[in-house]
């Protein structure tokens, strides 16, 4: 059994932080040239187009599909969307500690000299669970867990979880062929995932230390606007209520316009929210000019996996599983995760992550990021013109990230030669494609993979607009992708133990 994370002592906690995050500050201080030049090397993944808007893109090295029907992904839960499959018994048995060497994406070789500029202190905001017991699936919390553990022990958080108590039997999980439910066990609890929850801790947390950047991590259910409009999707809140794109936007303008904000949504339907980058939250509203950065699980009309009330973990599947798996190089399990360093810069930085996302989900997923939504707001060219470009200029544009992704999920699909773009898109969109199934995993891989290749065709389209705003503004916006919150608030963590120690002599 592994050792686990909610019994861990906090001395020991501390001893961690300080192994895993004593090299960090030399990184840190200069992450923002490092992120500028990862972020000018190329584009992001596409969001389809008007049939294919909402498509999902696919993951490397699937296995072939016996007698050549299309792969599935596992069946949903009942009443809900499609969920990954099982995965490693976190209902029954506590949660893995993280390996005690720290992986490479958060740890850099060398110290930082006096002169270094003091790291972010971000916190981290977490709002997870489902809107009732039998939708509150035990995936869930251990989504929560296993983000929880990522952050050092002094690092400010604050989770919301269902109904915000500790006693409650809310969490559903599977024991044997019996559905059970269990009091939640979570390292902490602050309050309730609820509206007035939201506000107050929105209040008291947030607004405690407006400029801090903010780290936001949902984990639950999300639907579709109950008046149609795709673009304001909601979060689930626990009881039935709801938090819409327009809420979370009137939210964010609270806070100054220089407080930088990064959000991991791993709901259904989650790819509205990236609408935040616009004023209201409304996708024709102008730019906000905060520095705000998202990755979504899916596109704003389909569903995402990762709400099983199977106790499993090993075999979780969800897109956050595999983003945060990238960015600290831990897994859920403790293992270590190598290959997301695709620029060999040794940082993990987020827009690497959501690469390694789209490249190793096994699932009908299709993620979303910010960067994919600018750009279709932005750049106006048809689709069968972008689906035409030459493959070798695709990959020619791209950064290593969005390469490394190209060619794995090219090669799990067997395309080969010069009209790869076409042949995907017409596979899926053209006349002969039938009726689309969101449980496809072959399909989920082709609509990622003609995302990812339109979102690199639409940002060398912009960059040769000479439209110098835009342009600037995309760069930050891709800049701002390629941070990795993870390293900075282990480094900020660092630098305040180290003070306080110095205070003390």
């Amino acid at each position: 059994m592994l050792p686990s994370i909610e019994r861990r002592d906090a001395r020991a906690a501390e001893a961690e932080d300080v192994t895993a995050a004593h090299h960090l500050l030399l990184r840190v201080a200069v992450i923002a040239v490092a992120t500028a030049t990862a972020a000018t090397a190329g584009a992001r993944p596409p969001r389809p187009a008007p049939a294919a808007s909402q498509a999902h893109p696919p993951r490397s090295a699937p296995a072939a599909s016996p007698a050549g029907r299309p792969r599935r992904a596992p069946a949903p839960s009942p009443g809900r969307p499609p969920r990954p499959a099982p995965a490693a018994p976190h209902a029954l048995l506590p949660a893995p500690a993280a390996p005690q060497a720290p992986p490479a994406s958060l740890a850099p070789p060398a110290l930082p000299s006096a002169a270094s500029p003091e790291p972010a202190a971000w916190r981290a905001l977490v709002v997870g669970g489902g809107p009732r017991p039998p939708m509150n699936q035990v995936a869930i919390e251990g989504h929560i867990r296993y983000f929880q553990s990522l952050l050092p022990a002094w690092a400010e958080r604050r989770v919301l979880f269902a109904d915000g108590r500790r006693g409650t039997r809310s969490v559903q999980f599977l024991d044997g062929d019996r559905t059970r439910y269990r009091a939640p066990r979570l390292p902490r609890i602050d309050g309730a995932t609820t509206r007035p929850g939201f506000d107050a801790i929105w209040r008291r947390f947030v607004h405690a230390r407006p400029a801090d950047p903010l780290l936001l991590y949902f984990a639950g259910h999300g639907s579709p606007d109950p008046g149609h409009d795709l673009d304001n999707n909601v979060f689930d809140l626990w009881g039935g209520g709801a938090l819409s794109v327009r809420d979370l936007a009137a939210r964010m303008k609270e806070l100054p316009a220089s407080t930088p904000v990064v959000l991991v949504m791993a709901q259904c339907y989650s790819g509205s929210f990236a609408n935040l980058l616009f004023e209201g939250g409304r996708p024709d509203g102008e730019l906000v000019e905060r520095d705000i950065v998202g990755f979504f699980a899916a596109t704003r009309d389909r569903p995402a996996s990762g709400c099983t009330p199977e106790i499993d973990e090993a075999d979780y599947t969800d897109f956050s599983s595999f983003f945060f798996a990238a960015l600290s190089g831990v897994d859920r399990l403790g293992k270590r995760v190598d290959g997301a360093d695709y620029d060999r810069n040794q940082l993990v930085g987020m827009n690497e992550a959501f690469a390694y996302a789209l490249l190793h989900q096994e699932t009908g997923d299709v993620p979303v990021a910010t960067s994919d939504v600018f750009l279709r707001r932005f750049v106006n060219k048809p689709d069968h013109e972008t689906m035409a470009t030459p493959y070798s200029r695709v990959l020619s544009w791209s950064t290593p990230a969005e390469r490394a992704a190209l060619e794995g999920l090219s090669d799990a699909l067997g395309l080969h030669g010069e009209h790869r773009l076409r042949a995907a898109y017409e596979r899926e969109f053209g006349p002969r494609a039938g009726r689309r199934d969101v449980e496809d995993v072959d399909s989920a891989h082709r609509l990622r993979f003609i995302r990812l290749a339109k979102s690199v065709v639409l940002a060398r389209t912009l960059r040769q607009s000479g439209h110098r705003a835009r342009i600037e503004r995309f760069e930050r916006l891709r800049a701002a992708e390629a941070r990795n919150p993870l390293v900075e608030v282990r480094a900020a963590s660092q630098a305040r133990q180290d003070g306080r120690r110095r205070a003390a002599r």
